[in-house]
């Protein structure tokens, strides 16, 4: 089946995504962040980030990756 029926015919899965999360939960975690800060330092905390923004930067490409590989599909099954 081509990547157009799948759309229209709602069975299209593109790779798991990966979830954004919640306010509150973000809230919750910054407030976390800060306690922490305050008892180990910020040293720590910034090594910790470096490791958050590494994943944040592997999951955006993960997703930019599954979007561009749908738009070439859909290019390449338009010119068949």
């Amino acid at each position: 089946m081509s990547i157009l029926h799948e759309i229209y015919h709602e069975t299209y899965e593109p790779c798991e995504p990966l979830r954004k999360i919640p306010k509150e939960l973000l809230d919750r975690k910054w407030a976390f962040y800060e306690e922490v800060e305050k008892r180990v330092g910020i040293e720590l905390i910034e090594r910790h980030w470096d490791a958050i923004c590494e994943a944040d930067s592997v999951r955006d490409y993960v997703n930019f990756r599954e979007g561009f590989r749908l738009g070439v599909s859909l290019m390449l099954e338009m010119i068949r």
